[in-house]
């Protein structure tokens, strides 16, 4: 029987919004000015702290942004190495770049697409001076590993947990064991903002550097509008701020639709030979932000299935390229796990408004297809 196409687009990402976030988002038009400016700012880094374990949290434009403060404050400068996953978006690689560091690309875990702490190892020098890894898709990186090796070496750890808020290490969530943790709120995210990102760290010196730094530098020392250092605009919006508290106080019901969406894929597909479904470590748990699967088959070509799948509305997404493949950056490792998942790696839509007849519709499509 011929399959037609979705009635209805079937969005790789796309949040949940209820009457909490409209609420507060109207209180937040209507009275986050003047004396209470910052208001829903200062509420949201307070419940993303408490939420994740730290101390300190910093509210920012985006995660970029939060990621570039965690670079500066560790104090990577021209000259020094930071070790970097190979498999992620471009931003995790330009903040370290952007201190004038060379990111210096390993490989990642088969299992996981999480960066592997042997080739983490592998790859220190006289010259590193941190690690910046990345909870891939919300599957939380080996922790202990990677932090006994920081330890070792007198290393940084940023941990880059960008799409992985309510994602736990071993019962800890994750963004709060390394030296410093960022956080996305971007619009495809579990929980939204449009835009923004959060600084999370229990060093009060690296937190009071990174108000500084962004903020422009300005200290009012001297006068109002003085400034000490260099800085940069990176501060969140109040009415942002609104909208994520609202996410971020919904967020282990966000986490558990996200779970739902991803245990259909995996009970439909976990025994198709041609499909690896990634599975969170025993011991662990994933937010499933993005379920991320291997084609393990050349009957056809993961772009063709992808675009196949989109004809059906089914919005998936390729895996992303080795970023140190790009035209600034140097291949010093040949990163064979990376390589095959940017040509076989690809993630199944998980937007929240996908109800269990989506989830089978596009195990249908993707079966016929392979």
């Amino acid at each position: 029987m011929k399959i037609k196409p979705s009635h209805k687009r079937i969005s790789f990402a796309g949040p949940s919004i209820t009457n909490r976030e409209v609420k507060y988002v109207v209180d937040a038009v209507k009275n986050g000015w003047y004396k209470t400016f910052d208001k829903d700012i200062k509420k949201l880094e307070k419940t993303v702290a408490k939420y994740v374990g730290v101390k300190y949290a910093l509210a920012g434009f985006c995660a970029t942004h939060s990621m570039h403060l965690a670079c500066l404050v560790c104090g990577f400068k021209k000259g020094d190495e930071v070790i970097c996953t190979d498999f992620s978006w471009a931003a995790t690689a330009h903040v370290i770049a952007y201190t004038g560091a060379i990111p210096v690309f390993v490989d990642v875990d088969p299992d996981t697409w999480c960066i592997s702490p042997e080739a983490i190892e592998k790859a220190i020098t006289s010259k590193t001076k941190g690690i910046m890894i990345v909870h891939s898709f919300g599957i939380p990186c080996d922790m202990d590993a990677i932090m006994k090796i920081a330890r070792k070496y007198k290393l940084k750890v940023i941990e880059d947990a960008a799409p992985a808020l309510g994602s736990l290490y071993k019962g800890k969530k994750v963004g709060g064991i390394g030296d410093v943790g960022c956080i996305s709120f971007h619009g495809a995210k579990i929980a939204v903002g449009g835009e923004g990102g959060m600084f999370l760290t229990n060093n009060k010196e690296y937190y009071k550097k990174a108000i500084l730094l962004s903020n422009m530098g300005r200290t009012d020392r001297k006068a109002t509008f003085w400034c000490d250092t260099m800085g940069y605009e990176y501060q969140m919006a109040n009415v942002t701020a609104a909208l994520i508290t609202a996410q971020v106080e919904r967020i282990e019901e966000l986490v558990a639709n996200k779970r739902r969406i991803y245990n259909q894929y995996y009970k439909k597909l976990k025994d198709i030979k041609e499909l690896k479904l990634l599975k969170e470590k025993k011991g662990d748990r994933a937010n499933y932000c993005y379920p991320a699967v291997l084609l393990k088959t050349d009957k056809i070509k993961r772009d063709d299935l992808v675009k196949k799948l989109e004809k059906f509305g089914i919005h998936a997404r390729n895996a992303f390229p080795r970023m140190s493949l790009f035209p600034m950056y140097k291949v010093r490792f040949k990163n064979p796990v990376a390589t095959q998942v940017m040509k076989y790696g690809f993630n199944l839509p998980a937007a929240a408004n996908l109800d269990e007849k989506d989830v089978d519709f596009v195990c249908d499509v993707l079966l016929r297809l392979i």
